[in-house]
């Protein structure tokens, strides 16, 4: 069950953002991905979702992001598994 409070991103290119993406979901390329969520000024306990095409870019940024001290990170893999998380109650 995905926290009333989590924070969904996407870590895709703009192009790939923008033909489709999770309701709400903040857009931080894989790269960036450090200075893209210190900007945001989580808690490091915020959850957060992190998905992509098919899961190998945010898993290389959940990597990331745990090394910053992010304790609550999911790889929600693809868009279409983002998706149907996002949409569970």
């Amino acid at each position: 069950q995905v926290e009333d409070n989590a924070v969904w991103i996407d870590v895709r290119t703009l192009s790939e953002f923008e033909a489709g993406h999770v309701d709400g979901a903040v857009r931080i390329p894989c790269d960036g991905i450090e200075k893209g969520v210190a900007k945001l000024g989580l808690a490091k306990d915020t959850p957060i979702y992190l998905y992509c095409g098919s899961g190998g870019r945010s898993g290389k940024a959940k990597d990331r992001l745990a090394a910053m001290a992010y304790t609550a990170v999911t790889n929600a893999g693809g868009l279409d598994d983002a998706r149907k998380l996002a949409q569970q109650d």
